[in-house]
């Protein structure tokens, strides 16, 4: 089913804008008020609809999460961001919102043995949200971290002592161990992998289904500010989410944005400004609010005077055969903006970076004009292994390097 206009009257968004999700405009006023009473926003009087209260950011999350653990309610800060600015932290409490996250997705049954793939420390979220699932869904837990695919093997026979029948982390961090299992010949009876935090690639799902046919794939959509916004089960296309009940999104170009109703969350959520672009979508499995994310609200990327778009970029690059990953690194000067002189498309796999650069060439004009008047401000290269975030092991759809000054 595809949603498209809010067609459910009474959640105060703005007439014929486009919503996924209805909450009664009571409920969202009562949010707004208990956000103003942590130092949020003020509510301005008379308000009537979502388009008359402030657009809240990380900052304000920051704020209200701080008054709400001054109270009785224990927290573990963690953050956002830090890859290249200054992290973003929040008080989390310490019930990560999971009992209103169980009865819509639980993942994990009893008994279950969860390997966390996730990267532990640093302010990460992922590692400690899956502990704290998995001791809540009364399952037990390896908390590893990644593997390399070289690692693999090595810690095989005790993940089969264990008798680990579950997967946790990046689409990254469960590619690399599904190669490392698949390099070393061997099995591991998994019937469930979570996933999170960074989009699948052609080349990371084919992986992970190979090493492990039998496995469901759980999706899980969030933010640290707002913890969980949206899930998938095995029954739904992968990369498609259903928001979760009591929140509504707006969609916005400059990035969606999500109000909640109702208790039991981590933190008070009234338009708070997502850092992506969502939109409404049709899944297989039928549920309603049904949504995708479209990639970063700061995707554009102006090259040479010409306005470029990271996510098209790299949908394109990584749909071509040989290709498994990609990454682009933009060089500009210090202290730029998504303002760049020179692209350098890196890849993995075994594509010809000539045939790559001309699929970029013929898919994108634009490109094509800058590179017919300046070729040097595009390459196209292969490389072993693409850059990752130390903190999280992800890899980042961007690498930013400053234009090396003469003399």
């Amino acid at each position: 089913m595809t949603v498209l206009r809010d067609q459910h009257r009474g959640t105060g968004a703005e007439p014929g804008g486009e919503t996924v999700g209805a909450v009664p405009w009571d409920d969202i006023l009562a949010q707004a008020r208990k956000l103003e009473a942590y130092g949020g926003p003020a509510v301005p009087d008379g308000a009537s609809s979502l388009a008359d209260l402030q657009v809240t950011g990380a900052d304000c999350i920051f704020t209200v999460s701080c008054a709400g653990a001054a109270g009785d309610t224990p927290a573990v800060i963690l953050a956002s961001g830090g890859t290249t600015g200054s992290p973003k932290p929040t008080y989390v409490p310490c019930h990560q919102a999971l009992d209103r996250l169980l009865p819509e997705w639980a993942p994990l049954r009893p008994g279950a043995t969860l390997l966390n793939l996730f990267t532990p420390g640093r302010l990460w979220a992922s590692h400690y949200y899956m502990q704290a699932l998995a001791e809540r869904s009364g399952s037990h837990v390896l908390p590893s971290g990644p593997y390399s695919p070289a690692e693999v093997g090595a810690w095989l026979p005790l993940l089969h002592r264990m008798n680990v029948t579950a997967l946790a982390g990046t689409p990254t961090a469960l590619a690399d161990f599904a190669e490392g299992l698949l390099e070393a010949g061997e099995n591991l009876a998994v019937d469930t992998i979570i996933w999170m935090a960074e989009p699948w690639t052609p080349a990371k799902e084919a992986a992970v289904r190979r090493a492990f046919p039998n496995a469901g794939l759980w999706g899980n959509y969030g933010s640290v500010e707002t913890y969980v916004i949206g899930t998938s089960t095995p029954t739904c296309d992968l990369g498609t989410l259903h928001l979760m009940s009591d929140q509504v999104v707006e969609f916005d170009a400059a990035g969606a944005l999500l109000s909640r109703a109702g208790d039991g969350w981590t933190v008070p959520v009234v338009r708070y400004r997502l850092g992506d672009r969502l939109a409404a979508a049709a899944c297989r499995c039928e549920r309603p609010r049904a949504l995708r994310v479209e990639g970063r609200a700061d995707d554009s990327v102006k090259l040479h005077g010409t306005l470029l778009s990271i996510s098209e970029i790299l949908d394109v690059v990584t749909s071509q055969a040989g290709v498994t990953g990609a990454q682009l690194v933009f060089t500009g000067a210090p202290g730029g903006q998504h303002v760049a002189d020179r692209l350098t498309v890196r890849l993995t796999g075994d594509a010809d970076p000539e045939r790559i650069c001309s699929v970029m060439m013929r898919e994108f004009y634009s490109l094509e004009l800058v590179v017919g008047q300046s070729p040097e401000r595009l390459a196209v290269c292969a490389v072993g292994r693409l850059e990752r975030i130390d903190r999280t092991n992800k890899v980042p759809a961007v690498v930013w390097r400053e234009t090396e000054r003469a003399g």
